[in-house]
Protein backbone atom coordinates (compact mmCIF):
# COMPACT_ATOMS: atom_id res chain seq x y z
CA UNK A 1 0.00 0.00 0.00
CA UNK A 2 1.16 3.47 -0.61
CA UNK A 3 1.22 6.69 1.81
CA UNK A 4 -1.71 7.82 -0.09
CA UNK A 5 -3.73 5.01 0.52
CA UNK A 6 -2.72 4.07 3.63
CA UNK A 7 -3.58 8.49 4.48
CA UNK A 8 -7.23 7.55 2.89
CA UNK A 9 -7.85 4.17 4.94
CA UNK A 10 -7.00 6.06 8.48
CA UNK A 11 -9.50 9.21 7.20
CA UNK A 12 -11.83 5.97 6.78
CA UNK A 13 -11.21 4.59 10.32
CA UNK A 14 -11.81 7.55 12.12
CA UNK A 15 -15.56 7.61 9.93
CA UNK A 16 -16.51 4.34 10.27
CA UNK A 17 -15.50 3.74 14.01
CA UNK A 18 -17.45 7.39 15.21
CA UNK A 19 -14.57 8.41 16.79
CA UNK A 20 -14.15 12.38 17.14
CA UNK A 21 -10.88 12.96 15.37
CA UNK A 22 -7.86 14.08 17.85
CA UNK A 23 -6.94 17.41 18.62
CA UNK A 24 -3.32 18.25 16.40
CA UNK A 25 -1.49 17.95 20.29
CA UNK A 26 -3.11 15.30 21.53
CA UNK A 27 -2.13 13.22 18.01
CA UNK A 28 1.54 14.97 18.64
CA UNK A 29 1.89 13.50 22.07
CA UNK A 30 0.71 10.24 21.43
CA UNK A 31 3.17 10.67 18.63
CA UNK A 32 5.32 10.64 21.23
CA UNK A 33 3.99 8.21 23.83
CA UNK A 34 4.55 5.62 20.68
CA UNK A 35 7.66 6.39 20.34
CA UNK A 36 8.61 5.71 23.91
CA UNK A 37 6.86 2.22 23.33
CA UNK A 38 9.29 1.50 20.10
CA UNK A 39 12.02 2.54 22.24
CA UNK A 40 10.98 -0.21 24.89
CA UNK A 41 10.74 -2.80 22.58
CA UNK A 42 14.43 -2.15 21.40
CA UNK A 43 15.43 -2.32 24.56
CA UNK A 44 14.17 -5.82 25.01
CA UNK A 45 15.28 -6.34 21.70
CA UNK A 46 18.90 -5.37 22.44
CA UNK A 47 18.77 -6.82 25.37
CA UNK A 48 19.07 -4.15 28.20
CA UNK A 49 15.45 -4.73 29.59
CA UNK A 50 13.89 -8.38 30.28
CA UNK A 51 10.07 -6.74 30.81
CA UNK A 52 7.80 -8.34 28.11
CA UNK A 53 6.29 -5.63 26.01
CA UNK A 54 4.22 -5.50 23.21
CA UNK A 55 6.30 -7.18 19.20
CA UNK A 56 8.04 -4.02 17.83
CA UNK A 57 6.10 -3.98 14.33
CA UNK A 58 3.01 -3.50 16.43
CA UNK A 59 4.51 -0.50 18.32
CA UNK A 60 5.81 0.73 14.33
CA UNK A 61 2.32 0.07 13.19
CA UNK A 62 1.03 2.49 16.28
CA UNK A 63 3.18 5.16 15.63
CA UNK A 64 2.49 4.95 11.60
CA UNK A 65 -1.14 5.34 12.41
CA UNK A 66 -0.83 7.93 14.74
CA UNK A 67 1.57 9.87 12.48
CA UNK A 68 -0.51 9.45 9.21
CA UNK A 69 -3.26 10.71 11.42
CA UNK A 70 -1.05 14.13 11.86
CA UNK A 71 -0.21 14.52 8.63
CA UNK A 72 -4.17 14.34 7.55
CA UNK A 73 -5.27 16.73 10.08
CA UNK A 74 -2.44 19.02 7.91
CA UNK A 75 -3.82 18.32 4.75
CA UNK A 76 -0.41 16.63 3.94
CA UNK A 77 0.46 14.34 0.96
CA UNK A 78 3.19 11.96 2.54
CA UNK A 79 3.71 10.56 -0.74
CA UNK A 80 4.59 14.35 -1.95
CA UNK A 81 6.82 14.72 1.60
CA UNK A 82 8.77 11.63 0.93
CA UNK A 83 9.19 12.09 -2.82
CA UNK A 84 10.79 15.63 -1.22
CA UNK A 85 12.86 14.52 1.57
CA UNK A 86 14.12 11.69 -0.92
CA UNK A 87 15.93 14.29 -2.62
CA UNK A 88 17.07 16.33 -0.22
CA UNK A 89 18.93 12.83 1.06
CA UNK A 90 20.00 11.98 -2.47
CA UNK A 91 21.87 15.27 -2.56
CA UNK A 92 24.17 13.50 0.30
CA UNK A 93 25.12 10.60 -2.04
Amino acid sequence: MDLKEAQKKVDEWFEKSGSKKWPKFVIFARIIEEMGEIGKCMNVREGYQKKKVSELDDEFGDALFTFITLANEYNLDLNDVMEKVLEKYNKYI
